[in-house]
């Protein structure tokens, strides 16, 4: 494929990333709490072992190892291609709890624990080693600020649909299954199905895919020289601090969101779709705008910008009380994200850019993998503000209604722990020297160097 179409394919690889990524992060600590029965702490415990001591180690060496592949095929397409079936398997294992169909009796069940720990890793695991090199190629293939807008609008609009699917579909399919085969059979249907969607957007990716022979045959920096490199960045220590407190943030509504709709407006599980839908309707819309605000700020200015609009909006949890209020609420914070999803990423390319003069190496993987170590990171936040919350509020797993504390301590973590995190954000973007006008000095610097290196494979390739 070429042009537009090889756009578009590569954009839809976006759909599984945020299928997989958004299904974890706004049911899994619900189903293993409220459906599994497992102890909250147990659950924030697990969280924070599998994504933080463990994604310390698997995250940024998948992204260097990616870096360092050399193969006919390329350096990252390989890892997409052969990955998938392993991050299906073990995403279905994720849902797939071995209880005989019935929730623990026993919260503090140690065997339980154990196997949420564990297939967590592996399933994450396996998820980066697709998700990593897949968003490695952006890049390397769209270098200047108007095609990677583009391509960008692409990728969101495929992710609000993976989106949509994790979290406004998957209740729809438990609803669906769960009369019929049970609760917990319904949540593994659900896992194999959202699985299968997720693994053949990344397949269709590769139609899209391709790598350039002057930055896939480079030698790599060694191990440690690598990763001294990239975690002495100022740019990028900059946007990972950035970038740490939006992940929180949408990890942090997407799993309270289930909460706050069961327990503050008393709708129906299935009807958690509805604002969901709300959400991705605003941000799809609103891309073309966005994509005009940031060619004209610069992607920094306009994350600034995005970023406090969504959690200006966030603070009206503090006065939503039935589901119509809701849906407005999420389609104020959808029209905010649009510009957050749209840009966020292309931050992270400016500073990958700006190593490559520093290095003369494209090392996409490496950045890109220790990033997404520091996302993950948000979901150990997540977990220890989940048994923050829950805990002090006095929340009891399946006593409907919760007591008055419960739904005060929900309004007020959803409202103000999000406010501490723009905060922080701020903070680390006024370190983030990326702006629209140093953008185009290093543009040009950036285009002779690339030519030097095809003229040099060249001669390599004739001799």
């Amino acid at each position: 494929m070429k042009g537009r179409p090889a756009k578009i394919a590569y954009g839809v690889g976006n759909l599984g990333t945020a299928l997989f990524f958004h299904t974890i992060g706004a049911y899994l600590i619900f189903f293993y709490t409220d459906v599994v029965h497992l102890d909250p702490g147990l659950v924030g415990l697990a969280f924070a072992i599998s994504y933080g001591v463990w994604n310390a180690i698997n995250d940024p060496l998948v992204g260097y190892l990616s870096d360092r592949t050399r193969t006919r095929w390329g350096r990252r397409i390989p890892y997409v291609l052969f990955g998938v079936p392993l991050v299906f398997l073990f995403f279905v294992l994720v849902w797939s709890p071995p209880l005989g169909g019935q929730p623990l009796t026993t919260p503090s069940h140690l065997g339980i624990f154990l196997y949420f720990a564990i297939v967590i890793a592996l399933f994450d695991l396996m998820y980066t080693t697709v998700s990593v090199p897949y968003i490695s190629l952006f890049p390397e293939m769209y270098q200047e600020l108007t095609e990677r807008t583009e391509v960008s609008i692409y990728r969101q609009v495929a992710a609000m649909i993976g989106s949509a699917f994790a979290l406004a579909v998957t209740p729809l399919i438990v609803a669906s299954l769960s009369p019929r085969f049970g609760s917990l059979a319904g949540w593994m249907g659900a896992g194999a199905i959202l699985g299968l969607v997720a693994g053949g957007a990344f397949w269709i990716s590769l139609f899209g895919s391709r790598e350039r022979k002057e930055f896939s045959t480079e030698e790599a920096l060694p191990l440690i020289t690598a990763f001294k490199a990239t975690l002495t960045n100022r740019s990028f220590l900059a946007f990972v601090g950035a970038n740490l407190m939006i992940c929180y943030i949408w990890s942090w509504l997407s799993a309270m969101v289930p909460f706050f709709t069961k327990y503050i407006i008393g709708a129906a599980e299935q009807e958690m779709s509805l604002l969901f839908f709300g959400m991705f309707i605003t941000s799809m819309a609103l891309y073309p705008l966005w994509r005009k605000v940031a060619l004209r700020l610069g992607a920094k200015g306009t994350l600034a910008t995005a970023v406090t609009l969504f959690v200006t909006f966030m603070l009206l949890v503090l006065v939503v009380g039935n589901l119509p209020q809701a849906f407005v609420w999420m389609l104020l914070v959808g029209a905010a994200n649009s510009g957050i999803t749209l840009v966020r990423e292309i931050l992270l390319s400016d500073v990958i850019d700006e190593d490559e003069l520093y290095t003369g190496l494209r090392r996409e993987g490496s950045y890109f993998g220790v990033n997404a170590f520091i996302e993950r990171l948000a979901m150990v936040l997540v977990g220890g503000s989940t048994a923050l919350v829950l805990g002090l509020s006095g929340y009891a797993p399946g006593v409907t209604p919760q007591p008055a504390s419960v739904v005060l301590g929900l309004r007020l973590g959803m409202a103000l722990l999000p406010l501490a995190a723009l905060a922080i954000f701020l903070a680390a973007l006024r370190y983030y020297p990326l702006g629209k006008e140093r953008i185009l000095e290093l543009r040009d610097r950036l285009e002779e160097l690339h030519r030097e290196k095809a003229e040099r494979h060249a001669r390599r390739s004739e001799t």
